[in-house]
């Protein structure tokens, strides 16, 4: 009986060690398809009864050749930050089906470009602007084998702004803030946000500068700081934020990165170190600064600038504790050496 029991418990054993090496039938590993597009996103112009046309690019960086359809979204602005949110279009928007493609699926072999051409023919109706998705999926081929089949989908994107030029277009932007993240600093990076409103009825790219001056005349600028320098837009009724940083200076705060990824602390956000250049003492910054914001835009005649000033302070308060506790160290060995010095010439004239 006891050798019975031993033979099952034995062949129990063997069985649940081959069940580790056996692969679930329910599950399907399979790697995501590897694709680049550009570019990222363009801006057409084009009378309506014309007809106008892009080149898209699409890389497979992958090791096989993967399928692609193509298929034409909408999108609109998601938030401040100049992301997009892409849509399905209205059953009603007859402004996708002025869209053609020179192909409308292909094979991405392995490491090749290829080249899309879309070609948007406007009706004579068209108006103002319209604002297209393109989105590349890759066509994945998966026979389920279980009720615990994973399908992923990525696709990417390449977002296509198109501007019917017509009379009743009324390009407008608004300066809604200009505003820094702080007031008070002890050490660089200073950074500036830019709140733009479009008030017009048609998407707007605004550019221009930030000056950094020590006086609020500006007799002198110590930097200059582009902002939106990839020409981002800000679409009808919408605000966008456009950052700006002020660098320049000794020490600055950067970013920690190990193998050139930004670390992040538990809450999510970079971990920030001090950076020592001693090349760069000479920018070492205390005191009140001044900022002058100077941002333009294209009303269709000419450009249109609008100016805002801000002021903030950067006060390097531990190094100054730093320097006065290391010159009271000093100034108290000097006034002891001294006292020493004294006391002993009064003894030695003393004795004379």
């Amino acid at each position: 009986m006891q050798k019975s029991l031993k033979a099952s418990l034995f062949l129990l054993f063997i069985l649940a060690g081959l069940t580790l090496f056996v692969k679930p039938s329910g599950v399907l590993a399979a790697a995501a398809p590897d694709i680049t597009t550009s570019p990222v996103s363009i801006t057409l112009n084009a009378k309506p009864g014309t007809t106008t046309s892009t080149q898209l690019t699409v890389r497979n960086n992958g090791v096989l050749p993967v399928d692609m359809d193509i298929q034409v979204d909408t999108f609109k602005a998601n938030g401040t930050t100049g992301q997009a949110q892409i849509q399905t279009p209205q059953p009603n928007d007859q402004s996708i089906n002025w869209v053609h493609f020179s192909q409308n699926s292909f094979t991405a072999q392995p490491n090749t470009w290829t080249y899309v051409q879309m070609t948007i023919s406007l009706p004579k109706s068209a108006s103002l602007g319209y604002y297209y998705a393109v989105l590349f999926k890759p066509v994945v081929a998966v026979t389920p084998t279980g009720v615990n089949t994973n399908v992923i989908h990525g696709y990417n994107a390449v977002l296509v702004l198109l501007n019917a030029l017509t009379a009743n277009e009324h390009p407008q932007l608004q300066l809604a803030s200009f505003s820094s993240d702080k007031k008070f600093y002890e050490y660089l990076p200073v950074t500036f946000s830019v709140n733009i409103h479009n008030n017009g009825n048609i998407y707007l790219p605004p550019s221009g500068d930030i000056y950094i001056s020590r006086t609020s005349s500006f007799a002198n600028t110590i930097d200059t700081i582009h902002i939106n320098p990839a020409i981002g837009n800000v679409l009808p009724g919408t605000n966008r934020i456009f950052t700006a940083k002020w660098a320049d200076g000794f020490p600055v705060f950067e970013y920690k990165e190990l193998d050139g990824q930004v670390i992040n602390n538990k809450q999510g956000k970079p971990v920030e170190q001090l950076k020592w250049n001693f090349s760069q003492i000479h920018k070492l910054r205390f005191g009140e600064y001044y900022a002058r914001l100077v941002m333009v835009y294209n009303n269709g005649v000419q450009d249109v600038p609008t100016t805002s000033v801000l002021s903030f302070w950067v006060v390097p308060w531990k190094m100054i504790l730093i320097m006065i506790f290391v010159l009271a160290f000093i100034g108290v060995g000097l006034w002891a050496t001294i006292r020493t010095i004294v006391r002993r010439t009064k003894r030695l004239i003393r004795k004379k």
